[in-house]
């Protein structure tokens, strides 16, 4: 049994960070595959990602994302994510600490689905609403 990713809401995981490496592309995170098949509905190599600080206040639309990579035993990080830890890319290293918990997000990924259409519609509609009333 893996302690992480803890799924809080659907599609939205609790984990710490395990460490950094250099194994991961700037535009990955990595966490072990077992727990990954556990714990999470997160496809690795395919599922996309946010991830959030607790007191972070960045809107959810300007955050950076992440393909998930699942991390096998063989790879050299694997002993940063034993217990389902999540993975930086080491250029991010000194972005956050070590064994700080992190969100997981990947609502996006699975509701969305790259299609903004409705989002889009949603804001025209809010913005024609507010120019109408003033």
């Amino acid at each position: 049994m893996y302690r992480y990713p803890v799924e809080v809401i659907a599609d939205t995981y609790l984990s710490k960070v395990g460490g950094y490496s250099y194994e991961l592309d700037r535009n990955e995170i990595g966490i072990n595959v077992k727990a990954l098949e556990m714990n999470t509905s997160i496809i690795a190599n395919e599922t996309l990602a946010t991830l959030k600080r607790f007191e972070e206040i960045r809107p959810y639309f300007l955050r950076r994302k992440f393909v998930v990579v699942g991390i096998e035993e063989s790879m050299d990080c694997y002993e940063m994510s034993a217990n389902g830890e999540v993975v930086l890319p080491e250029e991010m290293e000194g972005s956050m600490e070590v064994g700080e918990s992190v969100i997981v997000n990947t609502v996006e990924a699975f509701r969305i689905d790259g299609d903004y259409s409705n989002v889009i519609k949603a804001i025209k509609w809010r913005l024609d609403n507010q120019i109408l009333r003033n």
